[in-house]
C-alpha cells in the first residue's frame, strides 16, 4: 500500500507542478486534476474490472468522489507535511476500499481482487 501511495503522490504532485507551469495537463493525466474526472476513471476502470450493476455507478461514483476531493484538497493543502500527506492519502485510500468492497458483491469482490489474493478455482472431477 505504501508504494501505490507514494506513486499518487508522486504523480499527483508532478502534475501538479506540470500543470502550474505550462497551464496544460499532459494527455491521460487530466483525471489527476479533476475531482470529478478522478471519480469517472476510477468508476470506469471497477467497472470494466467487476461489471457494475446500473444500481450500483452512481453510489460508487459518489464513493471515488469524495475520495477525489479529499486527495485534491490533502495534496494542495501547503500547510501539511509530505509525511502527513502521504499518511493522509493512505487513510483516505483505505477508508475508501472499505466503502467500495462494502458496496460489492461477493463475486465482484473476488474479481476486484489482485490474482494473487483470488481464491484457486474449485476443481471437479466428474466420476
Amino acid at each position: 500500500m505504501k508504494k501505490h501511495t507514494a506513486a499518487v503522490l508522486f504523480l499527483l504532485t508532478l502534475t501538479s507542478a506540470m500543470l502550474a507551469q505550462t497551464g496544460s495537463m499532459p494527455p491521460g493525466h487530466q483525471m489527476l486534476a479533476d475531482p470529478e474526472k478522478f471519480a469517472d476513471g476510477h468508476l470506469a476502470a471497477l467497472d470494466q474490472k467487476v461489471q457494475l450493476t446500473a444500481d450500483q455507478k452512481p453510489k460508487l461514483r459518489a464513493v471515488f468522489l469524495a475520495e477525489g476531493k479529499r486527495l485534491f484538497a490533502l495534496l494542495n493543502d501547503p500547510n501539511i507535511p509530505l509525511e502527513q500527506k502521504q499518511a493522509g492519502i493512505e487513510k483516505v485510500h483505505l477508508e475508501t476500499a472499505s466503502k467500495v468492497n462494502s458496496m460489492l458483491t461477493p463475486e465482484q469482490r473476488r474479481r476486484a481482487a489482485p490474482p494473487e489474493e483470488r481464491p484457486a478455482p474449485a476443481h471437479s472431477s466428474q466420476t
